[in-house]
């Protein structure tokens, strides 16, 4: 590497080590202008200006990022193998009461549905849930339902909510992840 370069990279590091924080909620470490009370990634509020290890481990993976910028030549996909598949999605609201834990928290789960690529003949939807107002967003699991030709994707999204409203499983995993959510920020750490 160029010592010029290498100098400017570290002028450029050096200059953000005053701003690092880091969240004692997941552990992100990140750099601001100026002072953060929340966390970009998960939203705790649980961040302070980090110590000087943590510091030298921002500086580290700074570094790293930007060794790994100087490739020589940009990496495409081979678009002739590539399939392109669309999705969907719908969202919704649940208050944490209703999977009876006692807290006025709100979840978001957002499901993203299509047809299966591997199978023309399956509905496939991916369920994710996040506490409204939250950063962290957890996948919950999926949900295969027979594809119905010509179905439209009302019918579609109605069949997937009526699956995930009959879905034990589903309503287990949410629970486990409203309260783990809970937990941690309450113990101050992140149990998901």
């Amino acid at each position: 590497m160029c010592p010029l370069k290498q100098k400017r990279e570290l002028a450029i590091i050096k200059s953000v080590i005053e701003m690092v924080y880091v969240c004692d909620n997941c552990g992100f470490l990140f750099s601001r202008a100026e002072a953060q009370d929340r966390c970009p990634d998960c939203g705790g509020r649980m961040v302070r200006s980090a110590n000087a290890v943590e510091q030298s481990e921002f500086v580290s993976q700074v570094a790293e990022l930007l060794r790994d910028g100087r490739e020589p030549e940009p990496r495409f996909p081979n678009l002739v193998e590539t399939e392109i598949s669309m999705l969907n999605s719908f969202a919704f609201k649940l208050p944490a009461t209703a999977l009876q834990i006692d807290s006025e928290t709100m979840v978001d789960v957002l499901v993203e549905y299509g047809e299966n690529s591997a199978d023309r003949n399956e509905l496939i939807a991916n369920v994710w849930a996040r506490l409204v107002g939250g950063g962290t967003c957890r996948f919950l699991m999926p949900v295969r339902l027979p594809g119905q030709e010509g179905e439209s994707r009302r019918d579609q999204v109605n069949r997937i909510f009526a699956a995930l409203n009959e879905n034990g499983t589903f309503k287990v995993k949410l629970y486990d992840f409203v309260a783990a959510q809970l937990q941690g920020a309450a113990d101050g750490v992140d149990r998901t």
